[in-house]
């Protein structure tokens, strides 16, 4: 039986369009700071705020957003998936219990266990869900992990990859996106080490996003 306690650092994120509510799944890296994939946050966003819950409920208990910040290198007309990353801040910190795993600091050997964790709807409901996907291939270049995963769905996308090894559980990436090619059903998942100096440091003006702002 899962301990869903270990991973209740994995988060719903509700954001608000101009045409509809939508959900997107993320991570806490620490208290009040939770990362999920750039497209998610890409475009006009009248309103973000956070779930700690294990389902979706638009009238359950929700933590408000100070600030979001699209990573400065994704670019959705080059690539769907490269620097697919975001971080938010939160105006109040996640609960005490909220267990939160360290980003890896070099993916050298990425032997061990995957585990993928999202908010993707699955029989009319968002719920926390783990699954196990098998390793594919480690795309050096754009530094991305790419994953043997045939359950991924809509609002997964965010959510966090860990990798368990030697008795240590690890954050090494955000879930990004899904293709089906002749190998099969697989995704992308940008990794986390060589962003941290992006992850860790202040969050900038420009982060702040001004229609976010004004719609705040």
């Amino acid at each position: 039986m899962i301990d869903w306690s270990n991973f209740n650092s994995s988060l719903i994120i509700e954001v608000t369009r101009p045409d509809g509510v939508y959900t997107c799944s993320g991570v806490a890296i620490n208290s009040t700071t939770v990362l999920t994939a750039a497209h998610c946050l890409e475009g006009e966003i009248q309103h973000v705020r956070i779930s700690y819950e294990s389902s979706y409920n638009p009238k359950g208990k929700f933590l408000q957003v100070e600030a979001f910040e699209l990573h400065p290198d994704y670019d959705s007309k080059k690539s769907n998936y490269k620097s697919d990353i975001a971080r938010i801040q939160l105006t109040e910190e996640l609960p005490e219990n909220t267990c939160i795993f360290p980003i890896i600091k070099k993916e050298g050997d990425l032997s061990g266990k995957i585990l993928r964790l999202g908010f993707g709807a699955r029989a009319t409901q968002n719920l926390r869900t783990l699954v196990t996907p098998e390793f594919k291939a480690h795309r050096k270049i754009e530094n991305v992990l790419e994953l043997n995963d045939m359950f991924s769905y809509s609002g997964d996308s965010g959510g966090p990859v860990f990798l368990q090894q030697n008795g240590q559980m690890y954050l090494i990436a955000i879930h990004s996106t899904l293709s089906f090619g002749p190998e099969g059903k697989h995704s992308f998942n940008p990794l986390l080490s060589k962003h941290k100096q992006w992850i860790e440091s202040p969050f900038s003006a420009l982060g702040l996003g001004e229609q976010f702002q004004n719609a705040v």
